[in-house]
């Protein structure tokens, strides 16, 4: 193996990286995206672009876990990292969609409160009318 991927390839490589975070640190600036989130997209492109300036990480690698070719430790990183990625949106939809079911719950608490209590002013605005009725019936 000859520790190199092709210059092309390489210089292709570093390009998206730089443009990916690039972008992602743009997006976090304007609060297009939370950083809580972006972490892990930030923590992917740096860790390609470290492969993409030193391929041989990628090499070394390939020789330790007995890769065919550091392509294929490149994909693995890849598809190990879509997944975690994957797996993190998945928690913060569940986290979301918990907090939403509570939030409707109490929505539904108030509502039903705030109908009550109209009730309640509603019966003491007749019983006011009924009163003062009365009042001017007897002067």
């Amino acid at each position: 193996m000859d520790d190199m991927f092709p210059l092309k390839l390489q210089l292709s490589l570093i390009l998206l990286c730089v443009v990916l975070l690039v972008l992602l640190i743009n997006m976090i600036k304007k609060y297009e995206l939370q950083l809580k989130y972006a972490l892990l997209w930030i923590f992917v492109v740096v860790l390609m672009l470290a492969i993409s300036v030193l391929p041989q990480i990628a090499f070394y690698f390939t020789r330790v876990f007995g890769f065919q070719a550091p392509s294929n430790f490149v994909f693995l990183v890849g598809i190990v990292s879509g997944l975690a990625i994957i797996f993190s949106l998945t928690i913060s939809i569940s986290n979301s969609s918990i907090k939403i079911r509570q939030m409707s719950q109490e929505i539904g608490l108030l509502k039903q409160q705030l109908h009550r209590l109209e009730m309640k002013v509603k019966d003491s605005n007749k019983e006011i009318s009924a009163e003062s009725e009365l009042v001017r019936g007897e002067e």
